[in-house]
């Protein structure tokens, strides 16, 4: 599970070490969008749904059909985040963005149009409400102090307290980022301490390695 979690963070650690950038301006990634469903002359999925199905943990050598939807979610993702144009749309977006469930979710909140249809959209949808109220599997994930794919880094807060250090991928806005603790745990030697690293893509956990 480790190395699938590893294979899925590739795409982060890509464009660089120290700061763990992507290639481009804006979100981070790519300036072009070319959909799931294109293909070259060979027959092989193009380099940007090659790179976004590795991103989703995906084997780009085999896609289903519910594989590439997923894709081209993932893609119409990014297309509109490049749209948020004014600091306050990037801003409330980041508030925003961790409490999403999913892809389809972050379309539903990107396709308003204004920034007030927006904020009428969160309050609609009772966003705040998922970060008053965990859902019963991510409290019994804080009671016993451990984390999960899928949770918001601010359950991860929650179970594991402050990060002894933090890297971004891209533009912080959009929470692409690996946090690093170092905790003391107990062995049949006696307690050592572990480093641990979590990665979050949107927010959200997505996979953890331990040193």
């Amino acid at each position: 599970m480790k190395a699938y979690f590893l294979a899925l963070f590739v795409a982060l650690l890509v464009s660089g070490c120290s700061q763990l950038q992507r290639r481009s301006s804006g979100s981070g990634y790519g300036d072009e969008i070319q959909y799931a469903d294109q293909t070259s002359r060979t027959g092989s999925y193009d380099k940007m749904t090659r790179q976004t199905a590795y991103e989703l943990g995906k084997d780009p050598t085999s896609l289903s059909p519910q594989d590439l939807q997923e894709i081209r979610s993932r893609q119409k993702v990014k297309e509109l985040e490049r749209t948020l144009s004014s600091k306050k749309e990037r801003e409330q977006y980041s508030k925003v963005i961790s409490w999403l469930k999913n892809d389809d979710e972050k379309i539903e909140f990107l396709s308003v149009p204004t920034i007030e249809g927006r904020q009428q959209w969160i309050n609609r949808k009772n966003i705040w409400a998922r970060a008053q109220a965990p859902q019963e599997d991510m409290k019994g994930l804080i009671e016993a102090q451990d984390i999960a794919v899928g949770m918001p880094q601010e359950y991860v807060r929650r179970s594991w307290g402050e990060p002894l250090s933090v890297e971004v991928s891209g533009n912080p806005i959009y929470k692409n980022e690996r946090w690093k603790y170092q905790r003391f745990v107990s062995t049949s030697q006696g307690y050592r301490q572990e480093t641990r690293f979590v990665y979050f893509e949107g927010g959200r956990v997505v996979g953890w390695e331990t040193e």
